[in-house]
């Protein structure tokens, strides 16, 4: 997980005032976070120091009650209208893909979970408001 996290802070997100992440293990994963990462990545240091860390919305009642207090989306400022959850949502579509993709070569797999994933987000450009 650090170095999804790193990688996904290392780029434009550098430019925002705020930002945040959401994982299920928030409350887990941030122990010794900074000790970990002045190892790994010093460079993102003030980076990762000053990002909020919160729980996604669905995952929220699976921790205990400190954690929803101090994790919640709903009461982080900026991110109250956000639930956390969208990366998670395509899973289901994903799970059939796998079994048609299960005996197909390579090369076929790959181009036909690169057309799921185009779709999917297609349809959620289709979907957003203006």
């Amino acid at each position: 997980m650090d170095c999804c996290a790193a990688a996904s802070l290392d780029g434009p997100v550098k430019e925002l005032d705020e930002h945040a992440m959401t994982y299920d293990v928030i409350c887990r994963w941030i122990r010794k976070i900074l000790e970990r990462w002045e190892k790994l990545f010093p460079e993102l240091i003030p980076m990762i120091s000053r990002t909020k860390m919160l729980l996604p919305s669905m995952h929220l009642h699976a921790h205990k009650e400190l954690c929803q207090l101090v994790y919640a989306l709903c009461y982080a400022d900026g991110f109250a209208d956000s639930y956390g959850e969208g990366v998670e949502t395509p899973w289901h579509e994903l799970n059939q893909a796998g079994i048609i993709t299960r005996e197909m070569t390579k090369g076929g797999r790959i181009d036909w979970l690169n057309s799921v994933f185009i779709d999917w987000n297609w349809l959620k450009f289709l979907g957003m408001r203006t």
